[in-house]
């Protein structure tokens, strides 16, 4: 038997341990989204595990950039991640690329299903950005800063949002770990810590 094999029992209870916990967390959510209280464990036996699955589903933030993007690949890869609401995190939501200003991708993603919101105050502002670019720590921190200050009741909206669809974060950059909505995503997860972040 090589090591491969001797290690494949553990492997099989990590992946029922992690389906356990996965399923507890879709219970806790249902329970949530109903707004249930359960003053006794017995009382929950009776939500099967198809009811649950029906109720909620676990969180899903997709990170979202449209650099290198048309707006046609851009609705493309929101309707693959089945995001349900595209929440616009610049702080002004223009472009000189077509489609990707403000009404024009509204209408877009609207046309697709994708309901679409601009929380302007999730915005980097203009005179922090390029040295968040820059990966600054006083420009990380300001943004934070920012962000608490102006920017705590459409958090609270987003996280709303995320009880019953996957939700998109939209800002330029292809790569969320350049741009102030990875900082938006972590956030809205300590709001929602049963949340996880895919990038689109």
């Amino acid at each position: 038997m090589t090591n491969d094999d001797s290690l494949d029992p553990l492997r099989k209870a990590t992946r029922r341990l992690q389906e356990a916990e996965a399923e507890r967390n879709r219970m806790i959510r249902a329970l949530r989204s109903q707004r249930q209280s359960i003053p006794k464990l017995s009382e929950a036996s009776d939500l099967s595990v198809g009811t649950v699955h029906k109720l909620t589903r676990p969180s899903t933030i997709a990170s979202v950039g449209y650099e290198g993007r048309a707006v046609g690949q851009l609705i493309e890869a929101l309707v693959a991640s089945d995001v349900g609401v595209l929440v616009d995190v610049r702080e002004n939501a223009i472009s000189r690329k077509p489609g990707l200003s403000k009404r024009a991708l509204m209408a877009r993603c609207e046309a697709h299903g994708i309901s679409y919101v601009h929380e302007k105050s999730l915005g980097n502002p203009r005179d922090n950005r390029d040295g968040f670019r820059a990966g600054l720590p006083s420009s990380i921190e300001a943004y934070e800063r920012h962000l608490v200050k102006d920017g705590a009741d459409a958090l609270g909206r987003v996280a709303d949002l995320l009880r019953d669809r996957t939700v998109g974060l939209l800002c330029f950059e292809a790569d969320p770990c350049s741009c102030h909505r990875s900082i938006v995503a972590e956030h809205l997860k300590r709001l929602d810590p049963l949340a996880s972040v895919q990038p689109v």
